[in-house]
């Protein structure tokens, strides 16, 4: 009997009883990807078919965001945010909710007389409302836009590039900057070691260190 054939049968058993609520901590946590993936997919189905509020605890955000209506986002045993996956995911509300869901570039920048600088350089980037002093800029990996040398907010060398499936994800090293980043770009323009870009940040937030 498969692992995902036995986490079936133990939910079943625990919802033979009818419970108002069930409590599931970690309970795919040995599986292999592609029997959690699976186990995803028949757990919401499962919730769509009963009535049972479910309580599912998990370190791995990709299934918690897959899994829940509601994600509640602890650190230390404090909640640092309640929301829709999408709500948690698109607007973080701390920093450490912006690190921990999903991957995040996170550069140190200042905040001054409505400017954003990197290493005493300006970014052409709007502060959004961020407090003057010592912050973080946090940029999704798949929300940094690729341009030609020259053009962006950051300027950088690409390094190394790994391609699989739709996207390819490039070591860029940022000029002036000991700082090598990764980045998430589509295929439509191919990138390679030694390439000197531009990067323009599409979505971003900033958050006070």
């Amino acid at each position: 009997m498969s692992g995902g054939q036995r986490q079936r049968i133990a939910l079943a058993r625990a919802l033979a009883i009818e419970p108002r609520i069930l409590l599931l901590d970690e309970p795919f946590g040995a599986l292999d990807a592609k029997v959690r993936k699976e186990l995803r997919q028949w757990l919401r189905s499962l919730h769509s078919k009963i009535n049972v509020t479910s309580i599912f605890v998990t370190h791995d955000q990709e299934e918690a965001l897959e899994v829940a209506n509601r994600v509640v986002v602890m650190d230390k045993g404090r909640i640092e945010q309640i929301g829709t996956p999408g709500e948690v995911y698109d607007n973080p509300a701390t920093a450490f909710v912006h690190g921990f869901i999903g991957e995040s570039i996170v550069l140190p920048v200042d905040v001054g007389d409505g400017c954003v600088r990197l290493g005493g350089k300006p970014l052409n980037i709007a502060t959004g409302g961020a407090p003057r002093g010592v912050s973080k800029l946090f940029i999704r990996r798949h929300d940094m836009q690729v341009g030609p040398a020259g053009s962006g907010a950051l300027q950088g060398a690409v390094r190394h590039v790994r391609t699989f499936g739709p996207i390819q994800r490039a070591e860029v090293a940022l000029s002036g900057e000991e700082t090598v980043i990764e980045i998430d770009a589509p295929r439509d323009r191919e990138l390679k070691a030694g390439d000197v870009i531009g990067l323009q940040p599409r979505r971003y937030r900033i958050f006070a260190a």
